[in-house]
């Protein structure tokens, strides 16, 4: 079976060309299908005497897979001519692309590639090159392309668009069978049309007069080649399908097109000479793509987690709010997976003492509603969620409904006017349009910052925490080491922005008289700057310490601002002492080690430094190595003067050849050609956990070197 494809503008003739063409290679003695893929669904209108047939895609919408069968989409026209019509959604709604590839998927589960057929010809809409309407130009569907023009314009610019298009999805074999020329009576037409063909490579095939014969044949909703067999018009369609023929058979070729730039495209319209293409800017003939045509792998960004489920994430944390996830249950499901496996890991060790709110829920968008479009999908969830109860939903958008053009603001404006005292915040992440995790995040996190009500009056020895992760408090003992440091002090916690909280605590947030941050990191300095947008208020000067010297310096400045100065003194005294002691003791195994400490600027490791450096280790390099959305993030750090920024793995290679480190400490996993390794995390507050650590860093020092497993291991 041979596959043609006719593209071109809308409205050019496209229709009416294959509609002839099918009619002209049937009575030639072949088996043709033409199937239709433009959602106006008239295609095959011509050889069905003038009948609109049924569309695939609204009998996929309407019939259950296990009842469909091919006959039900397949009508026998003009000369035992096979019609299919793939459809669209209504205008202004869902994906007519997506449906394209869903019709394609239907017809070939449903066996059509069994048919006893010689041609197949696809009429496309050429508009509108996207992922969807671009399948024909696919290999498996389309041995040879044919375009149709006239000597417009903008007819053009489609014909030289869908080239393009064509490049992309080369096969190795030239495909282009050459141009119809449909013409619309334009003065200096056909020269203009075979200049353009010229300049791209191609040639012009046949040239289609402007008849009244077309008007005539389709009032009577049939071909010309049908009712009209002697014409002049016949006589081109025949040669057209003769031509097909020919290519099909081998006896004529294809040709790899050069489709014109908007300089070379200027020059044709203004009738100057086409100037020639950059160098290297053309494909070389016969090349399936030269280097310059491929993108490198090495510039583009991977992302290892989207927009929408860090904006889930977000909102999951407040336990009165129910999430509405717009999109397919598959997304929902690695989304509700990573989050379930991290907090089982948390039951497993005993650090969650309730079990936290999680009310997600999804629109279970699928392929049908990727067509149709998912705004009464949306309707439904949210209409569902306010019947069992929920007062306040976030709305969170992944891919699909974002690619397809989804209203959501206009189904979640008319749920809430019929749901007075509702409240539904939209973050439309539209998967990973918006970037990737932390940015949804930040996107969700600035909507329920904007739940705090400014005017709430704040109360003495109220604190609020404020932090993208809760993880060193998520443990009986460092909550236990919290509440014994804020109650040295009168303190107790307000708000915990943004874990395990409520969106009446976030209201009051401003009761809090101090807002701490939890650990000084880039993406929880960016929260605190929304924070302080909102309320003006300054954030405290020392984050949530790790560590003796930060310790001491938040201790002075809490006993300052409590007026309890003595009192913080002599914790400080305590402080200090114990962790002499603990240097001392320690020193000789770690005093002049070589070690590497790298760092991804996921947390402060200001604790860590001071710790080693009082241990006296030799530091062949402290490194960071910034992911691609902290480029510009400035690197906050009490020894920033002995820090690499924007170490790579090059770097770090080299370091390892020529330092040859007793020991890399890293927060990320990483080969070291069998160096011993130790993971940095977060390792809670307070000076009792730096401590804990270096004991860790010691055992790991202590162990022989030969065995796999004992050559790292985690905080």
């Amino acid at each position: 079976m041979y596959q043609i494809a006719l593209y071109g503008k809308g409205g050019i003739g496209k229709s009416t060309m294959a509609a002839n063409i099918s009619v002209a290679l049937a009575r030639k003695g072949l088996k043709v299908m033409q199937v239709g893929c433009d959602p106006k669904h008239d295609s095959t209108r011509l050889l069905l005497g003038g009948k609109a047939q049924p569309t695939v895609l609204e009998y996929v919408r309407n019939t259950p897979m296990a009842k469909r069968r091919l006959e039900d989409l397949i009508m026998e026209g003009t000369d035992g001519v096979l019609c299919t019509e793939a459809g669209g959604p209504e205008p202004g709604i869902g994906c007519a692309g997506r449906g394209i590839l869903t019709t394609f998927d239907t017809l070939k589960k449903l066996g059509s590639d069994k048919l006893d057929v010689d041609i197949k010809v696809y009429d496309v809409l050429g508009d509108v090159v996207c992922g969807g309407f671009a399948v024909p130009l696919r290999g498996e569907y389309a041995d040879g392309i044919m375009l149709v023009t006239s000597g417009e314009f903008m007819a053009m610019y489609a014909a030289n668009n869908i080239m393009k298009g064509l490049s992309n999805f080369d096969t190795g074999s030239p495909r282009l069978i050459g141009i119809i020329l449909n013409s619309r009576g334009v003065e200096g037409e056909e020269t203009l049309v075979r200049r353009f063909a010229e300049a791209t490579g191609t040639e012009v095939i046949a040239v289609m007069p402007r008849d009244r014969l077309f008007a005539e044949a389709e009032g009577q909703g049939h071909t010309v080649r049908e009712l009209f067999p002697d014409s002049d018009i016949s006589k081109v369609v025949d040669s057209i399908a003769q031509r097909l023929i020919d290519v099909s058979e081998g006896k004529a070729e294809c040709v790899y097109p050069h489709p014109l730039n908007d300089d070379q495209l200027s020059d044709l319209a203004a009738g100057r000479e086409i100037r020639k293409a950059e160098s290297g800017s053309e494909k070389r003939d016969g090349c399936g793509a030269c280097t310059s045509c491929k993108r490198s792998i090495k510039d583009s960004r991977i992302m290892m987690s989207c927009a929408a489920y860090g904006a889930l994430a977000a909102y999951s944390k407040m336990n009165d709010f129910a999430v509405v996830l717009h999109g397919p249950e598959s997304c929902l499901y690695f989304m509700d997976t990573s989050r379930a496996k991290a907090v089982l890991e948390l039951y497993d060790r005993d650090i969650f003492e309730v079990e936290p709110a999680h009310n997600v829920r999804c629109t279970m968008m699928d392929d049908a509603v990727s067509i149709f479009g998912g705004v009464k999908y949306l309707e439904k969830a949210l209409n569902d969620t306010i019947a069992d109860g929920f007062t306040k939903i976030a709305v969170v958008t992944t891919c699909m409904p974002g690619i397809i053009g989804d209203d959501c603001i206009s189904v979640i404006d008319k749920v809430m006017k019929h749901n007075p005292g509702i409240d539904i915040q939209y973050v439309p992440t539209d998967g990973d349009v918006v970037g990737d995790y932390t940015d949804g995040f930040m996107m969700a996190a600035s909507n329920i910052v904007h739940m705090i009500d400014t005017s709430v009056e704040p109360q003495r020895g109220l604190v609020n925490l404020i932090g993208t992760s809760f993880f060193d408090l998520h443990s009986r003992k460092h909550i236990g080491e919290l509440d014994r440091m804020f109650g040295r002090f009168g303190l107790e916690v307000n708000c915990r922005f943004l874990d395990e909280t409520t969106s009446e605590s976030v209201e009051n947030f401003c009761r809090g008289s101090i807002d701490m941050i939890l650990n000084d990191t880039a993406n929880n300095r960016e929260l605190c700057d929304m924070i302080r947008q909102r309320t003006g208020r300054e954030v405290f000067d020392v984050p949530i310490p790790v560590g003796r010297y930060d310790y001491e310096e938040w201790l002075g400045c809490i006993g300052d601002i409590m007026g309890m100065e003595d009192r913080a003194r002599e914790e400080m005294d305590l402080v200090e002492s114990e962790y002499e002691s603990f240097v001392e003791e320690h020193r000789p195994r770690f005093k002049g080690k070589k070690v590497l400490l790298l760092n991804k600027l996921s947390f402060n490791i200001d604790w860590l430094i001071d710790i080693l450096l009082d241990l006296e280790v030799d530091f062949i390099r402290v490194a960071c190595q910034t992911s691609p959305r902290k480029r510009e993030t400035t690197t906050v750090s009490r020894h920033i003067d002995m820090i690499t920024q924007n170490y790579t793995a090059e770097m770090m290679k080299e370091d390892i050849r020529t330092g040859h480190p007793d020991l890399i400490i890293s927060d990320i996993m990483m080969p070291t050609g069998g160096t011993r390794f130790a993971r940095v995390g977060k390792v809670g507050l307070g000076l009792r956990p730096s401590l804990d650590y270096v004991v860790y860093l010691e055992n790991i020092m202590r162990l022989p070197n030969d065995e796999g497993w004992k050559k790292g291991g985690r905080a």
